[in-house]
């Protein structure tokens, strides 16, 4: 009887100590996070930059210098980003005509984007929407 007293409790202990090991390793790392690349400082992430542009006056297409200082900001926010995607957006059952005018900014604002940072990927879009005050708008997604 004593034998099997005996045999119960090492493995009782034997049974404590992977949970015991377990316990300590996963505080350890709880204290002391590994992450791949923290020593390096000048990698700094990617941040994703949205942003609606003022408006244009009128139906003019030419950048006023307002949105000009706005895409310099977005770029200077998103350093490092690849990708700059500019929609025109109008809305829906308007007149044909406004269509191509305001993918014609969309186009405008990405060109300048693109004479500013040459490394960088543009796209231009044209998405309809339903809330009057972003009609015929620029939204840039630096990403």
């Amino acid at each position: 009887m004593a034998c099997l007293q005996l045999n119960r409790r090492m493995v009782n202990r034997v049974k404590l100590r992977p949970k015991l090991v377990t316990g300590l390793v996963l505080s350890g790392l709880l204290m002391h996070p590994i992450t791949a690349g923290a020593n390096n400082k000048q990698q700094s992430p990617a941040r994703t930059v949205v942003k609606v542009l003022s408006d244009h006056p009128g139906g003019t297409t030419a950048l006023t210098p307002q949105q000009k200082s706005e895409i310099k900001k977005i770029l200077a926010k998103g350093k490092g980003n690849r990708y700059f995607i500019c929609t025109g957006t109008s809305l829906t059952g308007q007149r044909e005509s406004m269509y191509p005018i305001v993918l014609l900014r969309a186009q405008l604002v990405c060109e300048y984007a693109k004479s500013l940072d040459p490394s960088i990927k543009t796209a231009v879009k044209e998405k309809t929407i339903t809330s009057m005050r972003l009609n015929g708008r620029v939204e840039v997604i630096s990403k």
